[in-house]
């Protein structure tokens, strides 16, 4: 018999003996998991969304209020030539 046919032969002992009592309430407890589950994910998701438009309001202001994009004013002045 090779090892193959001993591992098949095991699972069939496996499935054809007692099977194990199923708790009454599982599917209701297993539901319940899932709603929390999922409102979790809800809350976590709309923090996240809440989060990046907070960000987005902030970095709007900042660039408002600093102008990063407008070159900085000159430091010296030029040298006047010809007069």
């Amino acid at each position: 018999m090779s090892l193959r046919d001993r591992g098949q032969d095991e699972v069939r002992r496996m499935l054809d003996g007692p099977h194990p009592l199923v708790p009454p309430d599982l599917a209701a407890r297993a539901a319940e998991r899932g709603q929390r589950i999922l409102a979790r994910r809800r809350v976590l998701r709309a923090a996240g969304w809440a989060l990046l438009v907070a960000a987005a309001a902030a970095f709007a202001v900042w660039a408002a209020a600093t102008r990063p994009w407008d070159v900085p004013p000159a430091g010296t002045t030029p040298p006047l030539e010809g007069w």
